[in-house]
């Protein structure tokens, strides 16, 4: 049993040595080639390539990809022409269908880089994968082949498939651009329910100001829920109706006030800043410093302006919280 044992092990580590040489030295021979048929179409069109062996395929598919995910504009065009040549289509429609989870993953981000059309079916079926990393790879997969085609699709998912990464979901959005993007988003915010509307406001960045302004200002008004109105507070670029904003600032709950607070600083006028001054003696610590912090930020508001304000507070906690901003901007 310990020879047999001993026996696994080594040839498991002569396996992985053997595998890593081999790694090592298909990157020495093909990276060198991605680089040149990034810079040029001609070469990638036109240039004698290395035979390529069976047992090398599934490793070179891994490093065009790794490849192609680093290039942006012409230079995919002359990778895809590449590829073609290498016939890295079929291949990947292959991993696709393997049982490997990391197989099909790979198969699915390279059916997306070459933007391969009759794959959208396949694909679009894995959407719904309960696999999370499959799942999120489809959806950049559609993204890719067919932005128009596939934000429709992708975008109500966000709200339900919690579980896909926010990191991901940006990128997915940020691939399609805001053209795209902006009005299906803040259609699905305006209507999704209140857990739904307040994931889908994370990725208010991936749309215009105007539409998320428009969408934020409506939730301000027809909804209730604090988490909503917190959401919409911290989306809003501006452009929202102020009375209403300084009406938030004496909501019953904390977060609300500090994000009303918040968004005063940001994009709040002069006769705004008013609603802010009581803020400083918040019974929330949060809120008082988010007071405190748009107060000191304020275009309308200088150094002796502020200092005047500190000085006729009666609360020792309002005083000593704008003396704690004033500090961290070097104006203490």
């Amino acid at each position: 049993m310990a020879f047999m044992l001993f026996t696994i092990v080594l040839g498991l580590r002569v396996s992985h040595i053997l595998h890593k040489r081999h790694l090592q030295q298909l990157r020495a021979t093909w990276w060198p080639i991605f680089a040149e048929t990034a810079a040029s179409e001609q070469f990638a069109a036109d240039a004698a390539l290395p035979p390529v062996r069976f047992w090398q395929k599934h490793m070179l598919l891994r490093e065009w990809s790794r490849f192609r995910s680093l290039v942006m504009g012409q230079a995919t065009i002359s990778l895809n022409t590449l590829a073609a040549r290498l016939d890295m289509l079929s291949l990947a429609r292959r991993h696709m269908n393997r049982r490997s989870v990391a197989s099909r993953l790979l198969g699915l981000q390279v059916v997306g880089q070459l933007r391969d059309r009759d794959s959208w079916d396949a694909i679009n079926a894995t959407v719904l994968d309960p696999n999370i990393a499959l799942s999120v790879t489809a959806a950049t997969a559609l993204t890719d082949i067919d932005p128009d085609r596939a934000i429709p699709r992708v975008i109500p998912l966000i709200g339900k498939l919690v579980r896909w990464p926010r990191t991901q979901v940006g990128r997915i959005l940020n691939r399609a651009g805001p053209d795209i993007v902006s009005t299906r988003l803040c259609r699905e915010i305006a209507d999704a329910p209140p857990d739904a509307a307040i994931l889908l406001l994370q990725f208010a960045d991936s749309a215009f100001a105007g539409d998320i302004n428009t969408v934020a200002e409506k939730l301000l008004k027809s909804r209730q829920e604090p988490a909503v109105l917190s959401a919409a507070l911290k989306a809003a670029r501006g452009g929202i109706c102020p009375e209403r904003v300084v009406e938030l600032t004496r909501h019953d709950v904390w977060y609300v006030r500090m994000q009303a607070a918040t968004f005063l600083g940001r994009a709040g006028t002069f006769e705004d800043l008013a609603a802010l001054e009581p803020l400083l003696s918040d019974r929330e610590w949060w809120v008082r410093y988010r007071a405190a912090q748009a107060l000191v930020a304020s275009p309308f508001l200088g150094p002796n302006a502020l200092r005047r304000i500190a000085s006729r507070q009666g609360d020792q906690f309002a005083r000593d919280i704008l003396q704690q901003a004033l500090a961290e901007k070097g104006l203490a």
